[in-house]
């Protein structure tokens, strides 16, 4: 599938993982990208373009909710994770969990550390990319650092 990433760099970005790894907020640990185009380009006046291939949805984490599970306790370093699992997995991602949650950028936005958390699940489970709902509808994280702009 070909996504499509606005930014107002001409160079493309990597997908670099870590709070630190790349320049100012590393909020989500991948790049955000559309199948459109055009809303892409709302995103910055140049479009960088990516293949990714395996996608995760909601059907492909809630199939695998226990590895979900593991990870999240592994990763949270706590044990009561099962409803933010759950949440992650069905792609509920608001500031529900703010209490459980230290979130990477400077807003403290705990619903962007849930889609940085839903993007870290589906690497952790293999895909390269997930699928996520917001304002333009269907957008994509993609986490896998190997994938680079065409």
């Amino acid at each position: 599938m070909k996504l499509f990433h606005g930014s107002y760099e001409s160079e493309s970005p990597v997908i670099k993982i870590g709070a630190y790894a790349m320049t100012g907020d590393n909020v989500f640990d991948g790049i955000f990208a559309s199948a459109d185009a055009d809303i892409a380009g709302s995103h910055g006046r140049f479009v960088h373009t990516y293949s990714v291939e395996n996608i995760a949805d909601n059907a492909d984490l809630n199939g695998r909710i226990e590895e979900v599970i593991a990870f999240l306790r592994s990763e949270l370093e706590c044990d009561d994770v099962e409803a933010l699992a759950y949440a992650l997995a069905d792609d509920e991602c608001d500031d529900s969990f703010a209490d459980m949650l230290s979130p990477r950028s400077c807003t403290g936005n705990a619903g962007w550390e849930m889609q940085r958390l839903r993007g870290r699940v589906a690497a952790h489970l293999g895909f390269d990319a997930v699928e996520m709902e917001d304002e333009h509808g269907a957008s994509y994280l993609i986490v896998n650092p190997k994938i680079i702009a065409e």
